[in-house]
């Protein structure tokens, strides 16, 4: 089942020192995403889509506001509770896949549970598993140069799904693929939220690509300007 997020009065700023201007960027945004449910950030570079996704992830820290996952005040807790959350709840996949090139498809899918000390065989089974699920049980044994970008993409999904998360953050996921290769990565992630019930977030700077969610946020200068 998926995760619900409450986003309230959420700013994060850099710099201030005498030597670093300060930049701010997102201003108290909040927002409310509901178990289930598939929301696009749409926004131009720089409005700070990204810079929201990271702080949803637990990879930042805002500068001000609240971020409840379930209930869980992810800003808060400790830094080994962060961990956990990264590892076991909140899944990233991103625009340019970040897969380890020297390890096959089946291994890259299987390291996140070898790392939360799942033992070998298990994890093995799982990242089978899915891929099957991603259409890729034919590339198992596969590297990721051997792979085109719509196929890394879906290795990438796989290995944040392998996890098991109740929430899925997808950065700018198309933006590395052509028109049809990043709709067929969208059918997936449509397809993911209806057998999996996952919450998902996505940001993009593709109108049609966020016309493919069931919410948009509009984001502009780091401020949450509308939605729809």
């Amino acid at each position: 089942m998926g995760a619900r997020v409450l986003v309230e009065g959420v700013s994060k700023r850099y710099g201030g020192d005498p030597s670093t201007p300060r930049t701010e960027a997102l201003h108290e945004v909040s927002f409310e995403l509901l178990p289930g449910s598939f929301t696009a950030l749409l926004g131009p570079s720089g409005c700070g889509k990204s810079t929201l996704l990271n702080l949803v992830g637990a990879l930042d820290k805002p500068t001000s506001g609240r971020i409840l996952v379930d209930g869980l005040d992810i800003v808060s807790r400790s830094e080994p509770e962060r961990d956990t959350y990264r590892r076991r709840t909140a899944a990233t996949i991103f625009q340019f896949f970040n897969l380890l090139s020297t390890m096959t498809v089946v291994e890259n899918v299987s390291l996140p549970l070898l790392l939360d000390g799942v033992p070998p065989r298990r994890a093995d089974d799982a990242a089978r598993q899915t891929l099957t699920e991603v259409g890729l049980d034919e590339k198992l044994t596969a590297f990721p140069y051997q792979l085109s970008g719509g196929q890394m993409q879906r290795v990438a999904i796989a290995r944040a799904l392998v996890v098991n998360p109740a929430l899925l953050l997808a950065d700018e996921p198309t933006g590395n693929l052509d028109s049809r290769t990043g709709n067929q990565v969208l059918d997936l992630i449509e397809e993911l939220v209806s057998a999996r019930g996952l919450t998902v977030v996505m940001a993009t700077h593709s109108e049609a690509a966020a016309a493919r969610a069931t919410r948009v946020l509009h984001l502009l200068d780091g401020r949450l300007v509308a939605a729809s």
